[in-house]
């Protein structure tokens, strides 16, 4: 009669979808690991852009470019918020001891697609005021020099490039966000 017990509660216990503690902590680990590796890089391509935003400001400033200082001071403070967004809204979550391996890895991809799903506000949305302050500066500076359709063409395609960077960068991040939140799904589901 055991034997029995046992067999049927071995097939329906197949059945469940039971995912091992240890594949659960394994993907956890992947996931985090990429998750630090993407911050580390923006951090460091934040760090770069400071690096060249910084003395292009001060460069303009004892130049008395203050259009153009001011378009570089927006573009530092942009980069800076950036950061501080990435810090904010996509570090990995802390683990809570009370909180079990499938929870917490749930609750991280749902966190992390969250985090892609608004990069259009928080990551490219502070970077455009300086951009367009930028393009808008020189715009202006050549106003008067040249005509409307030389400025135009001139600057069309670096600003259709721009707008288009931005736009794949946002498409990017909105496909991985879907994927984080199918994965969360599927997870939650099993």
């Amino acid at each position: 009669m055991t034997d029995d017990l046992q067999t049927i509660w071995r097939a329906v216990g197949s059945a469940d979808g039971f995912t091992e503690p240890e594949e659960l902590k394994s993907r956890m680990s992947m996931f985090e690991r990429r998750i630090r590796r993407r911050n580390m890089f923006e951090y460091a391509a934040g760090g770069m852009l400071l690096c060249f935003e910084i003395p292009a400001f001060a460069m303009y400033v004892s130049l008395g470019e203050t259009l153009m200082a001011g378009a570089m001071l927006l573009m530092v403070v942009g980069t800076l918020l950036v950061l501080l967004n990435l810090y904010r809204r996509a570090s990995m979550q802390r683990r809570r001891p009370e909180e079990d391996c499938r929870s917490h890895l749930v609750a991280q991809y749902r966190r992390q697609a969250e985090a892609l799903r608004t990069v259009p506000l928080w990551y490219i949305g502070p970077l455009l005021p300086g951009v367009l302050g930028v393009y808008g500066t020189v715009a202006a500076k050549a106003v008067g020099t040249v005509g409307a359709g030389e400025i135009l063409a001139d600057m069309g395609l670096p600003f259709g490039a721009t707008l288009a960077f931005f736009g794949f960068v946002i498409w990017l991040n909105l496909r991985a966000a879907r994927g984080l939140k199918q994965q969360a799904d599927a997870l939650e589901a099993a």
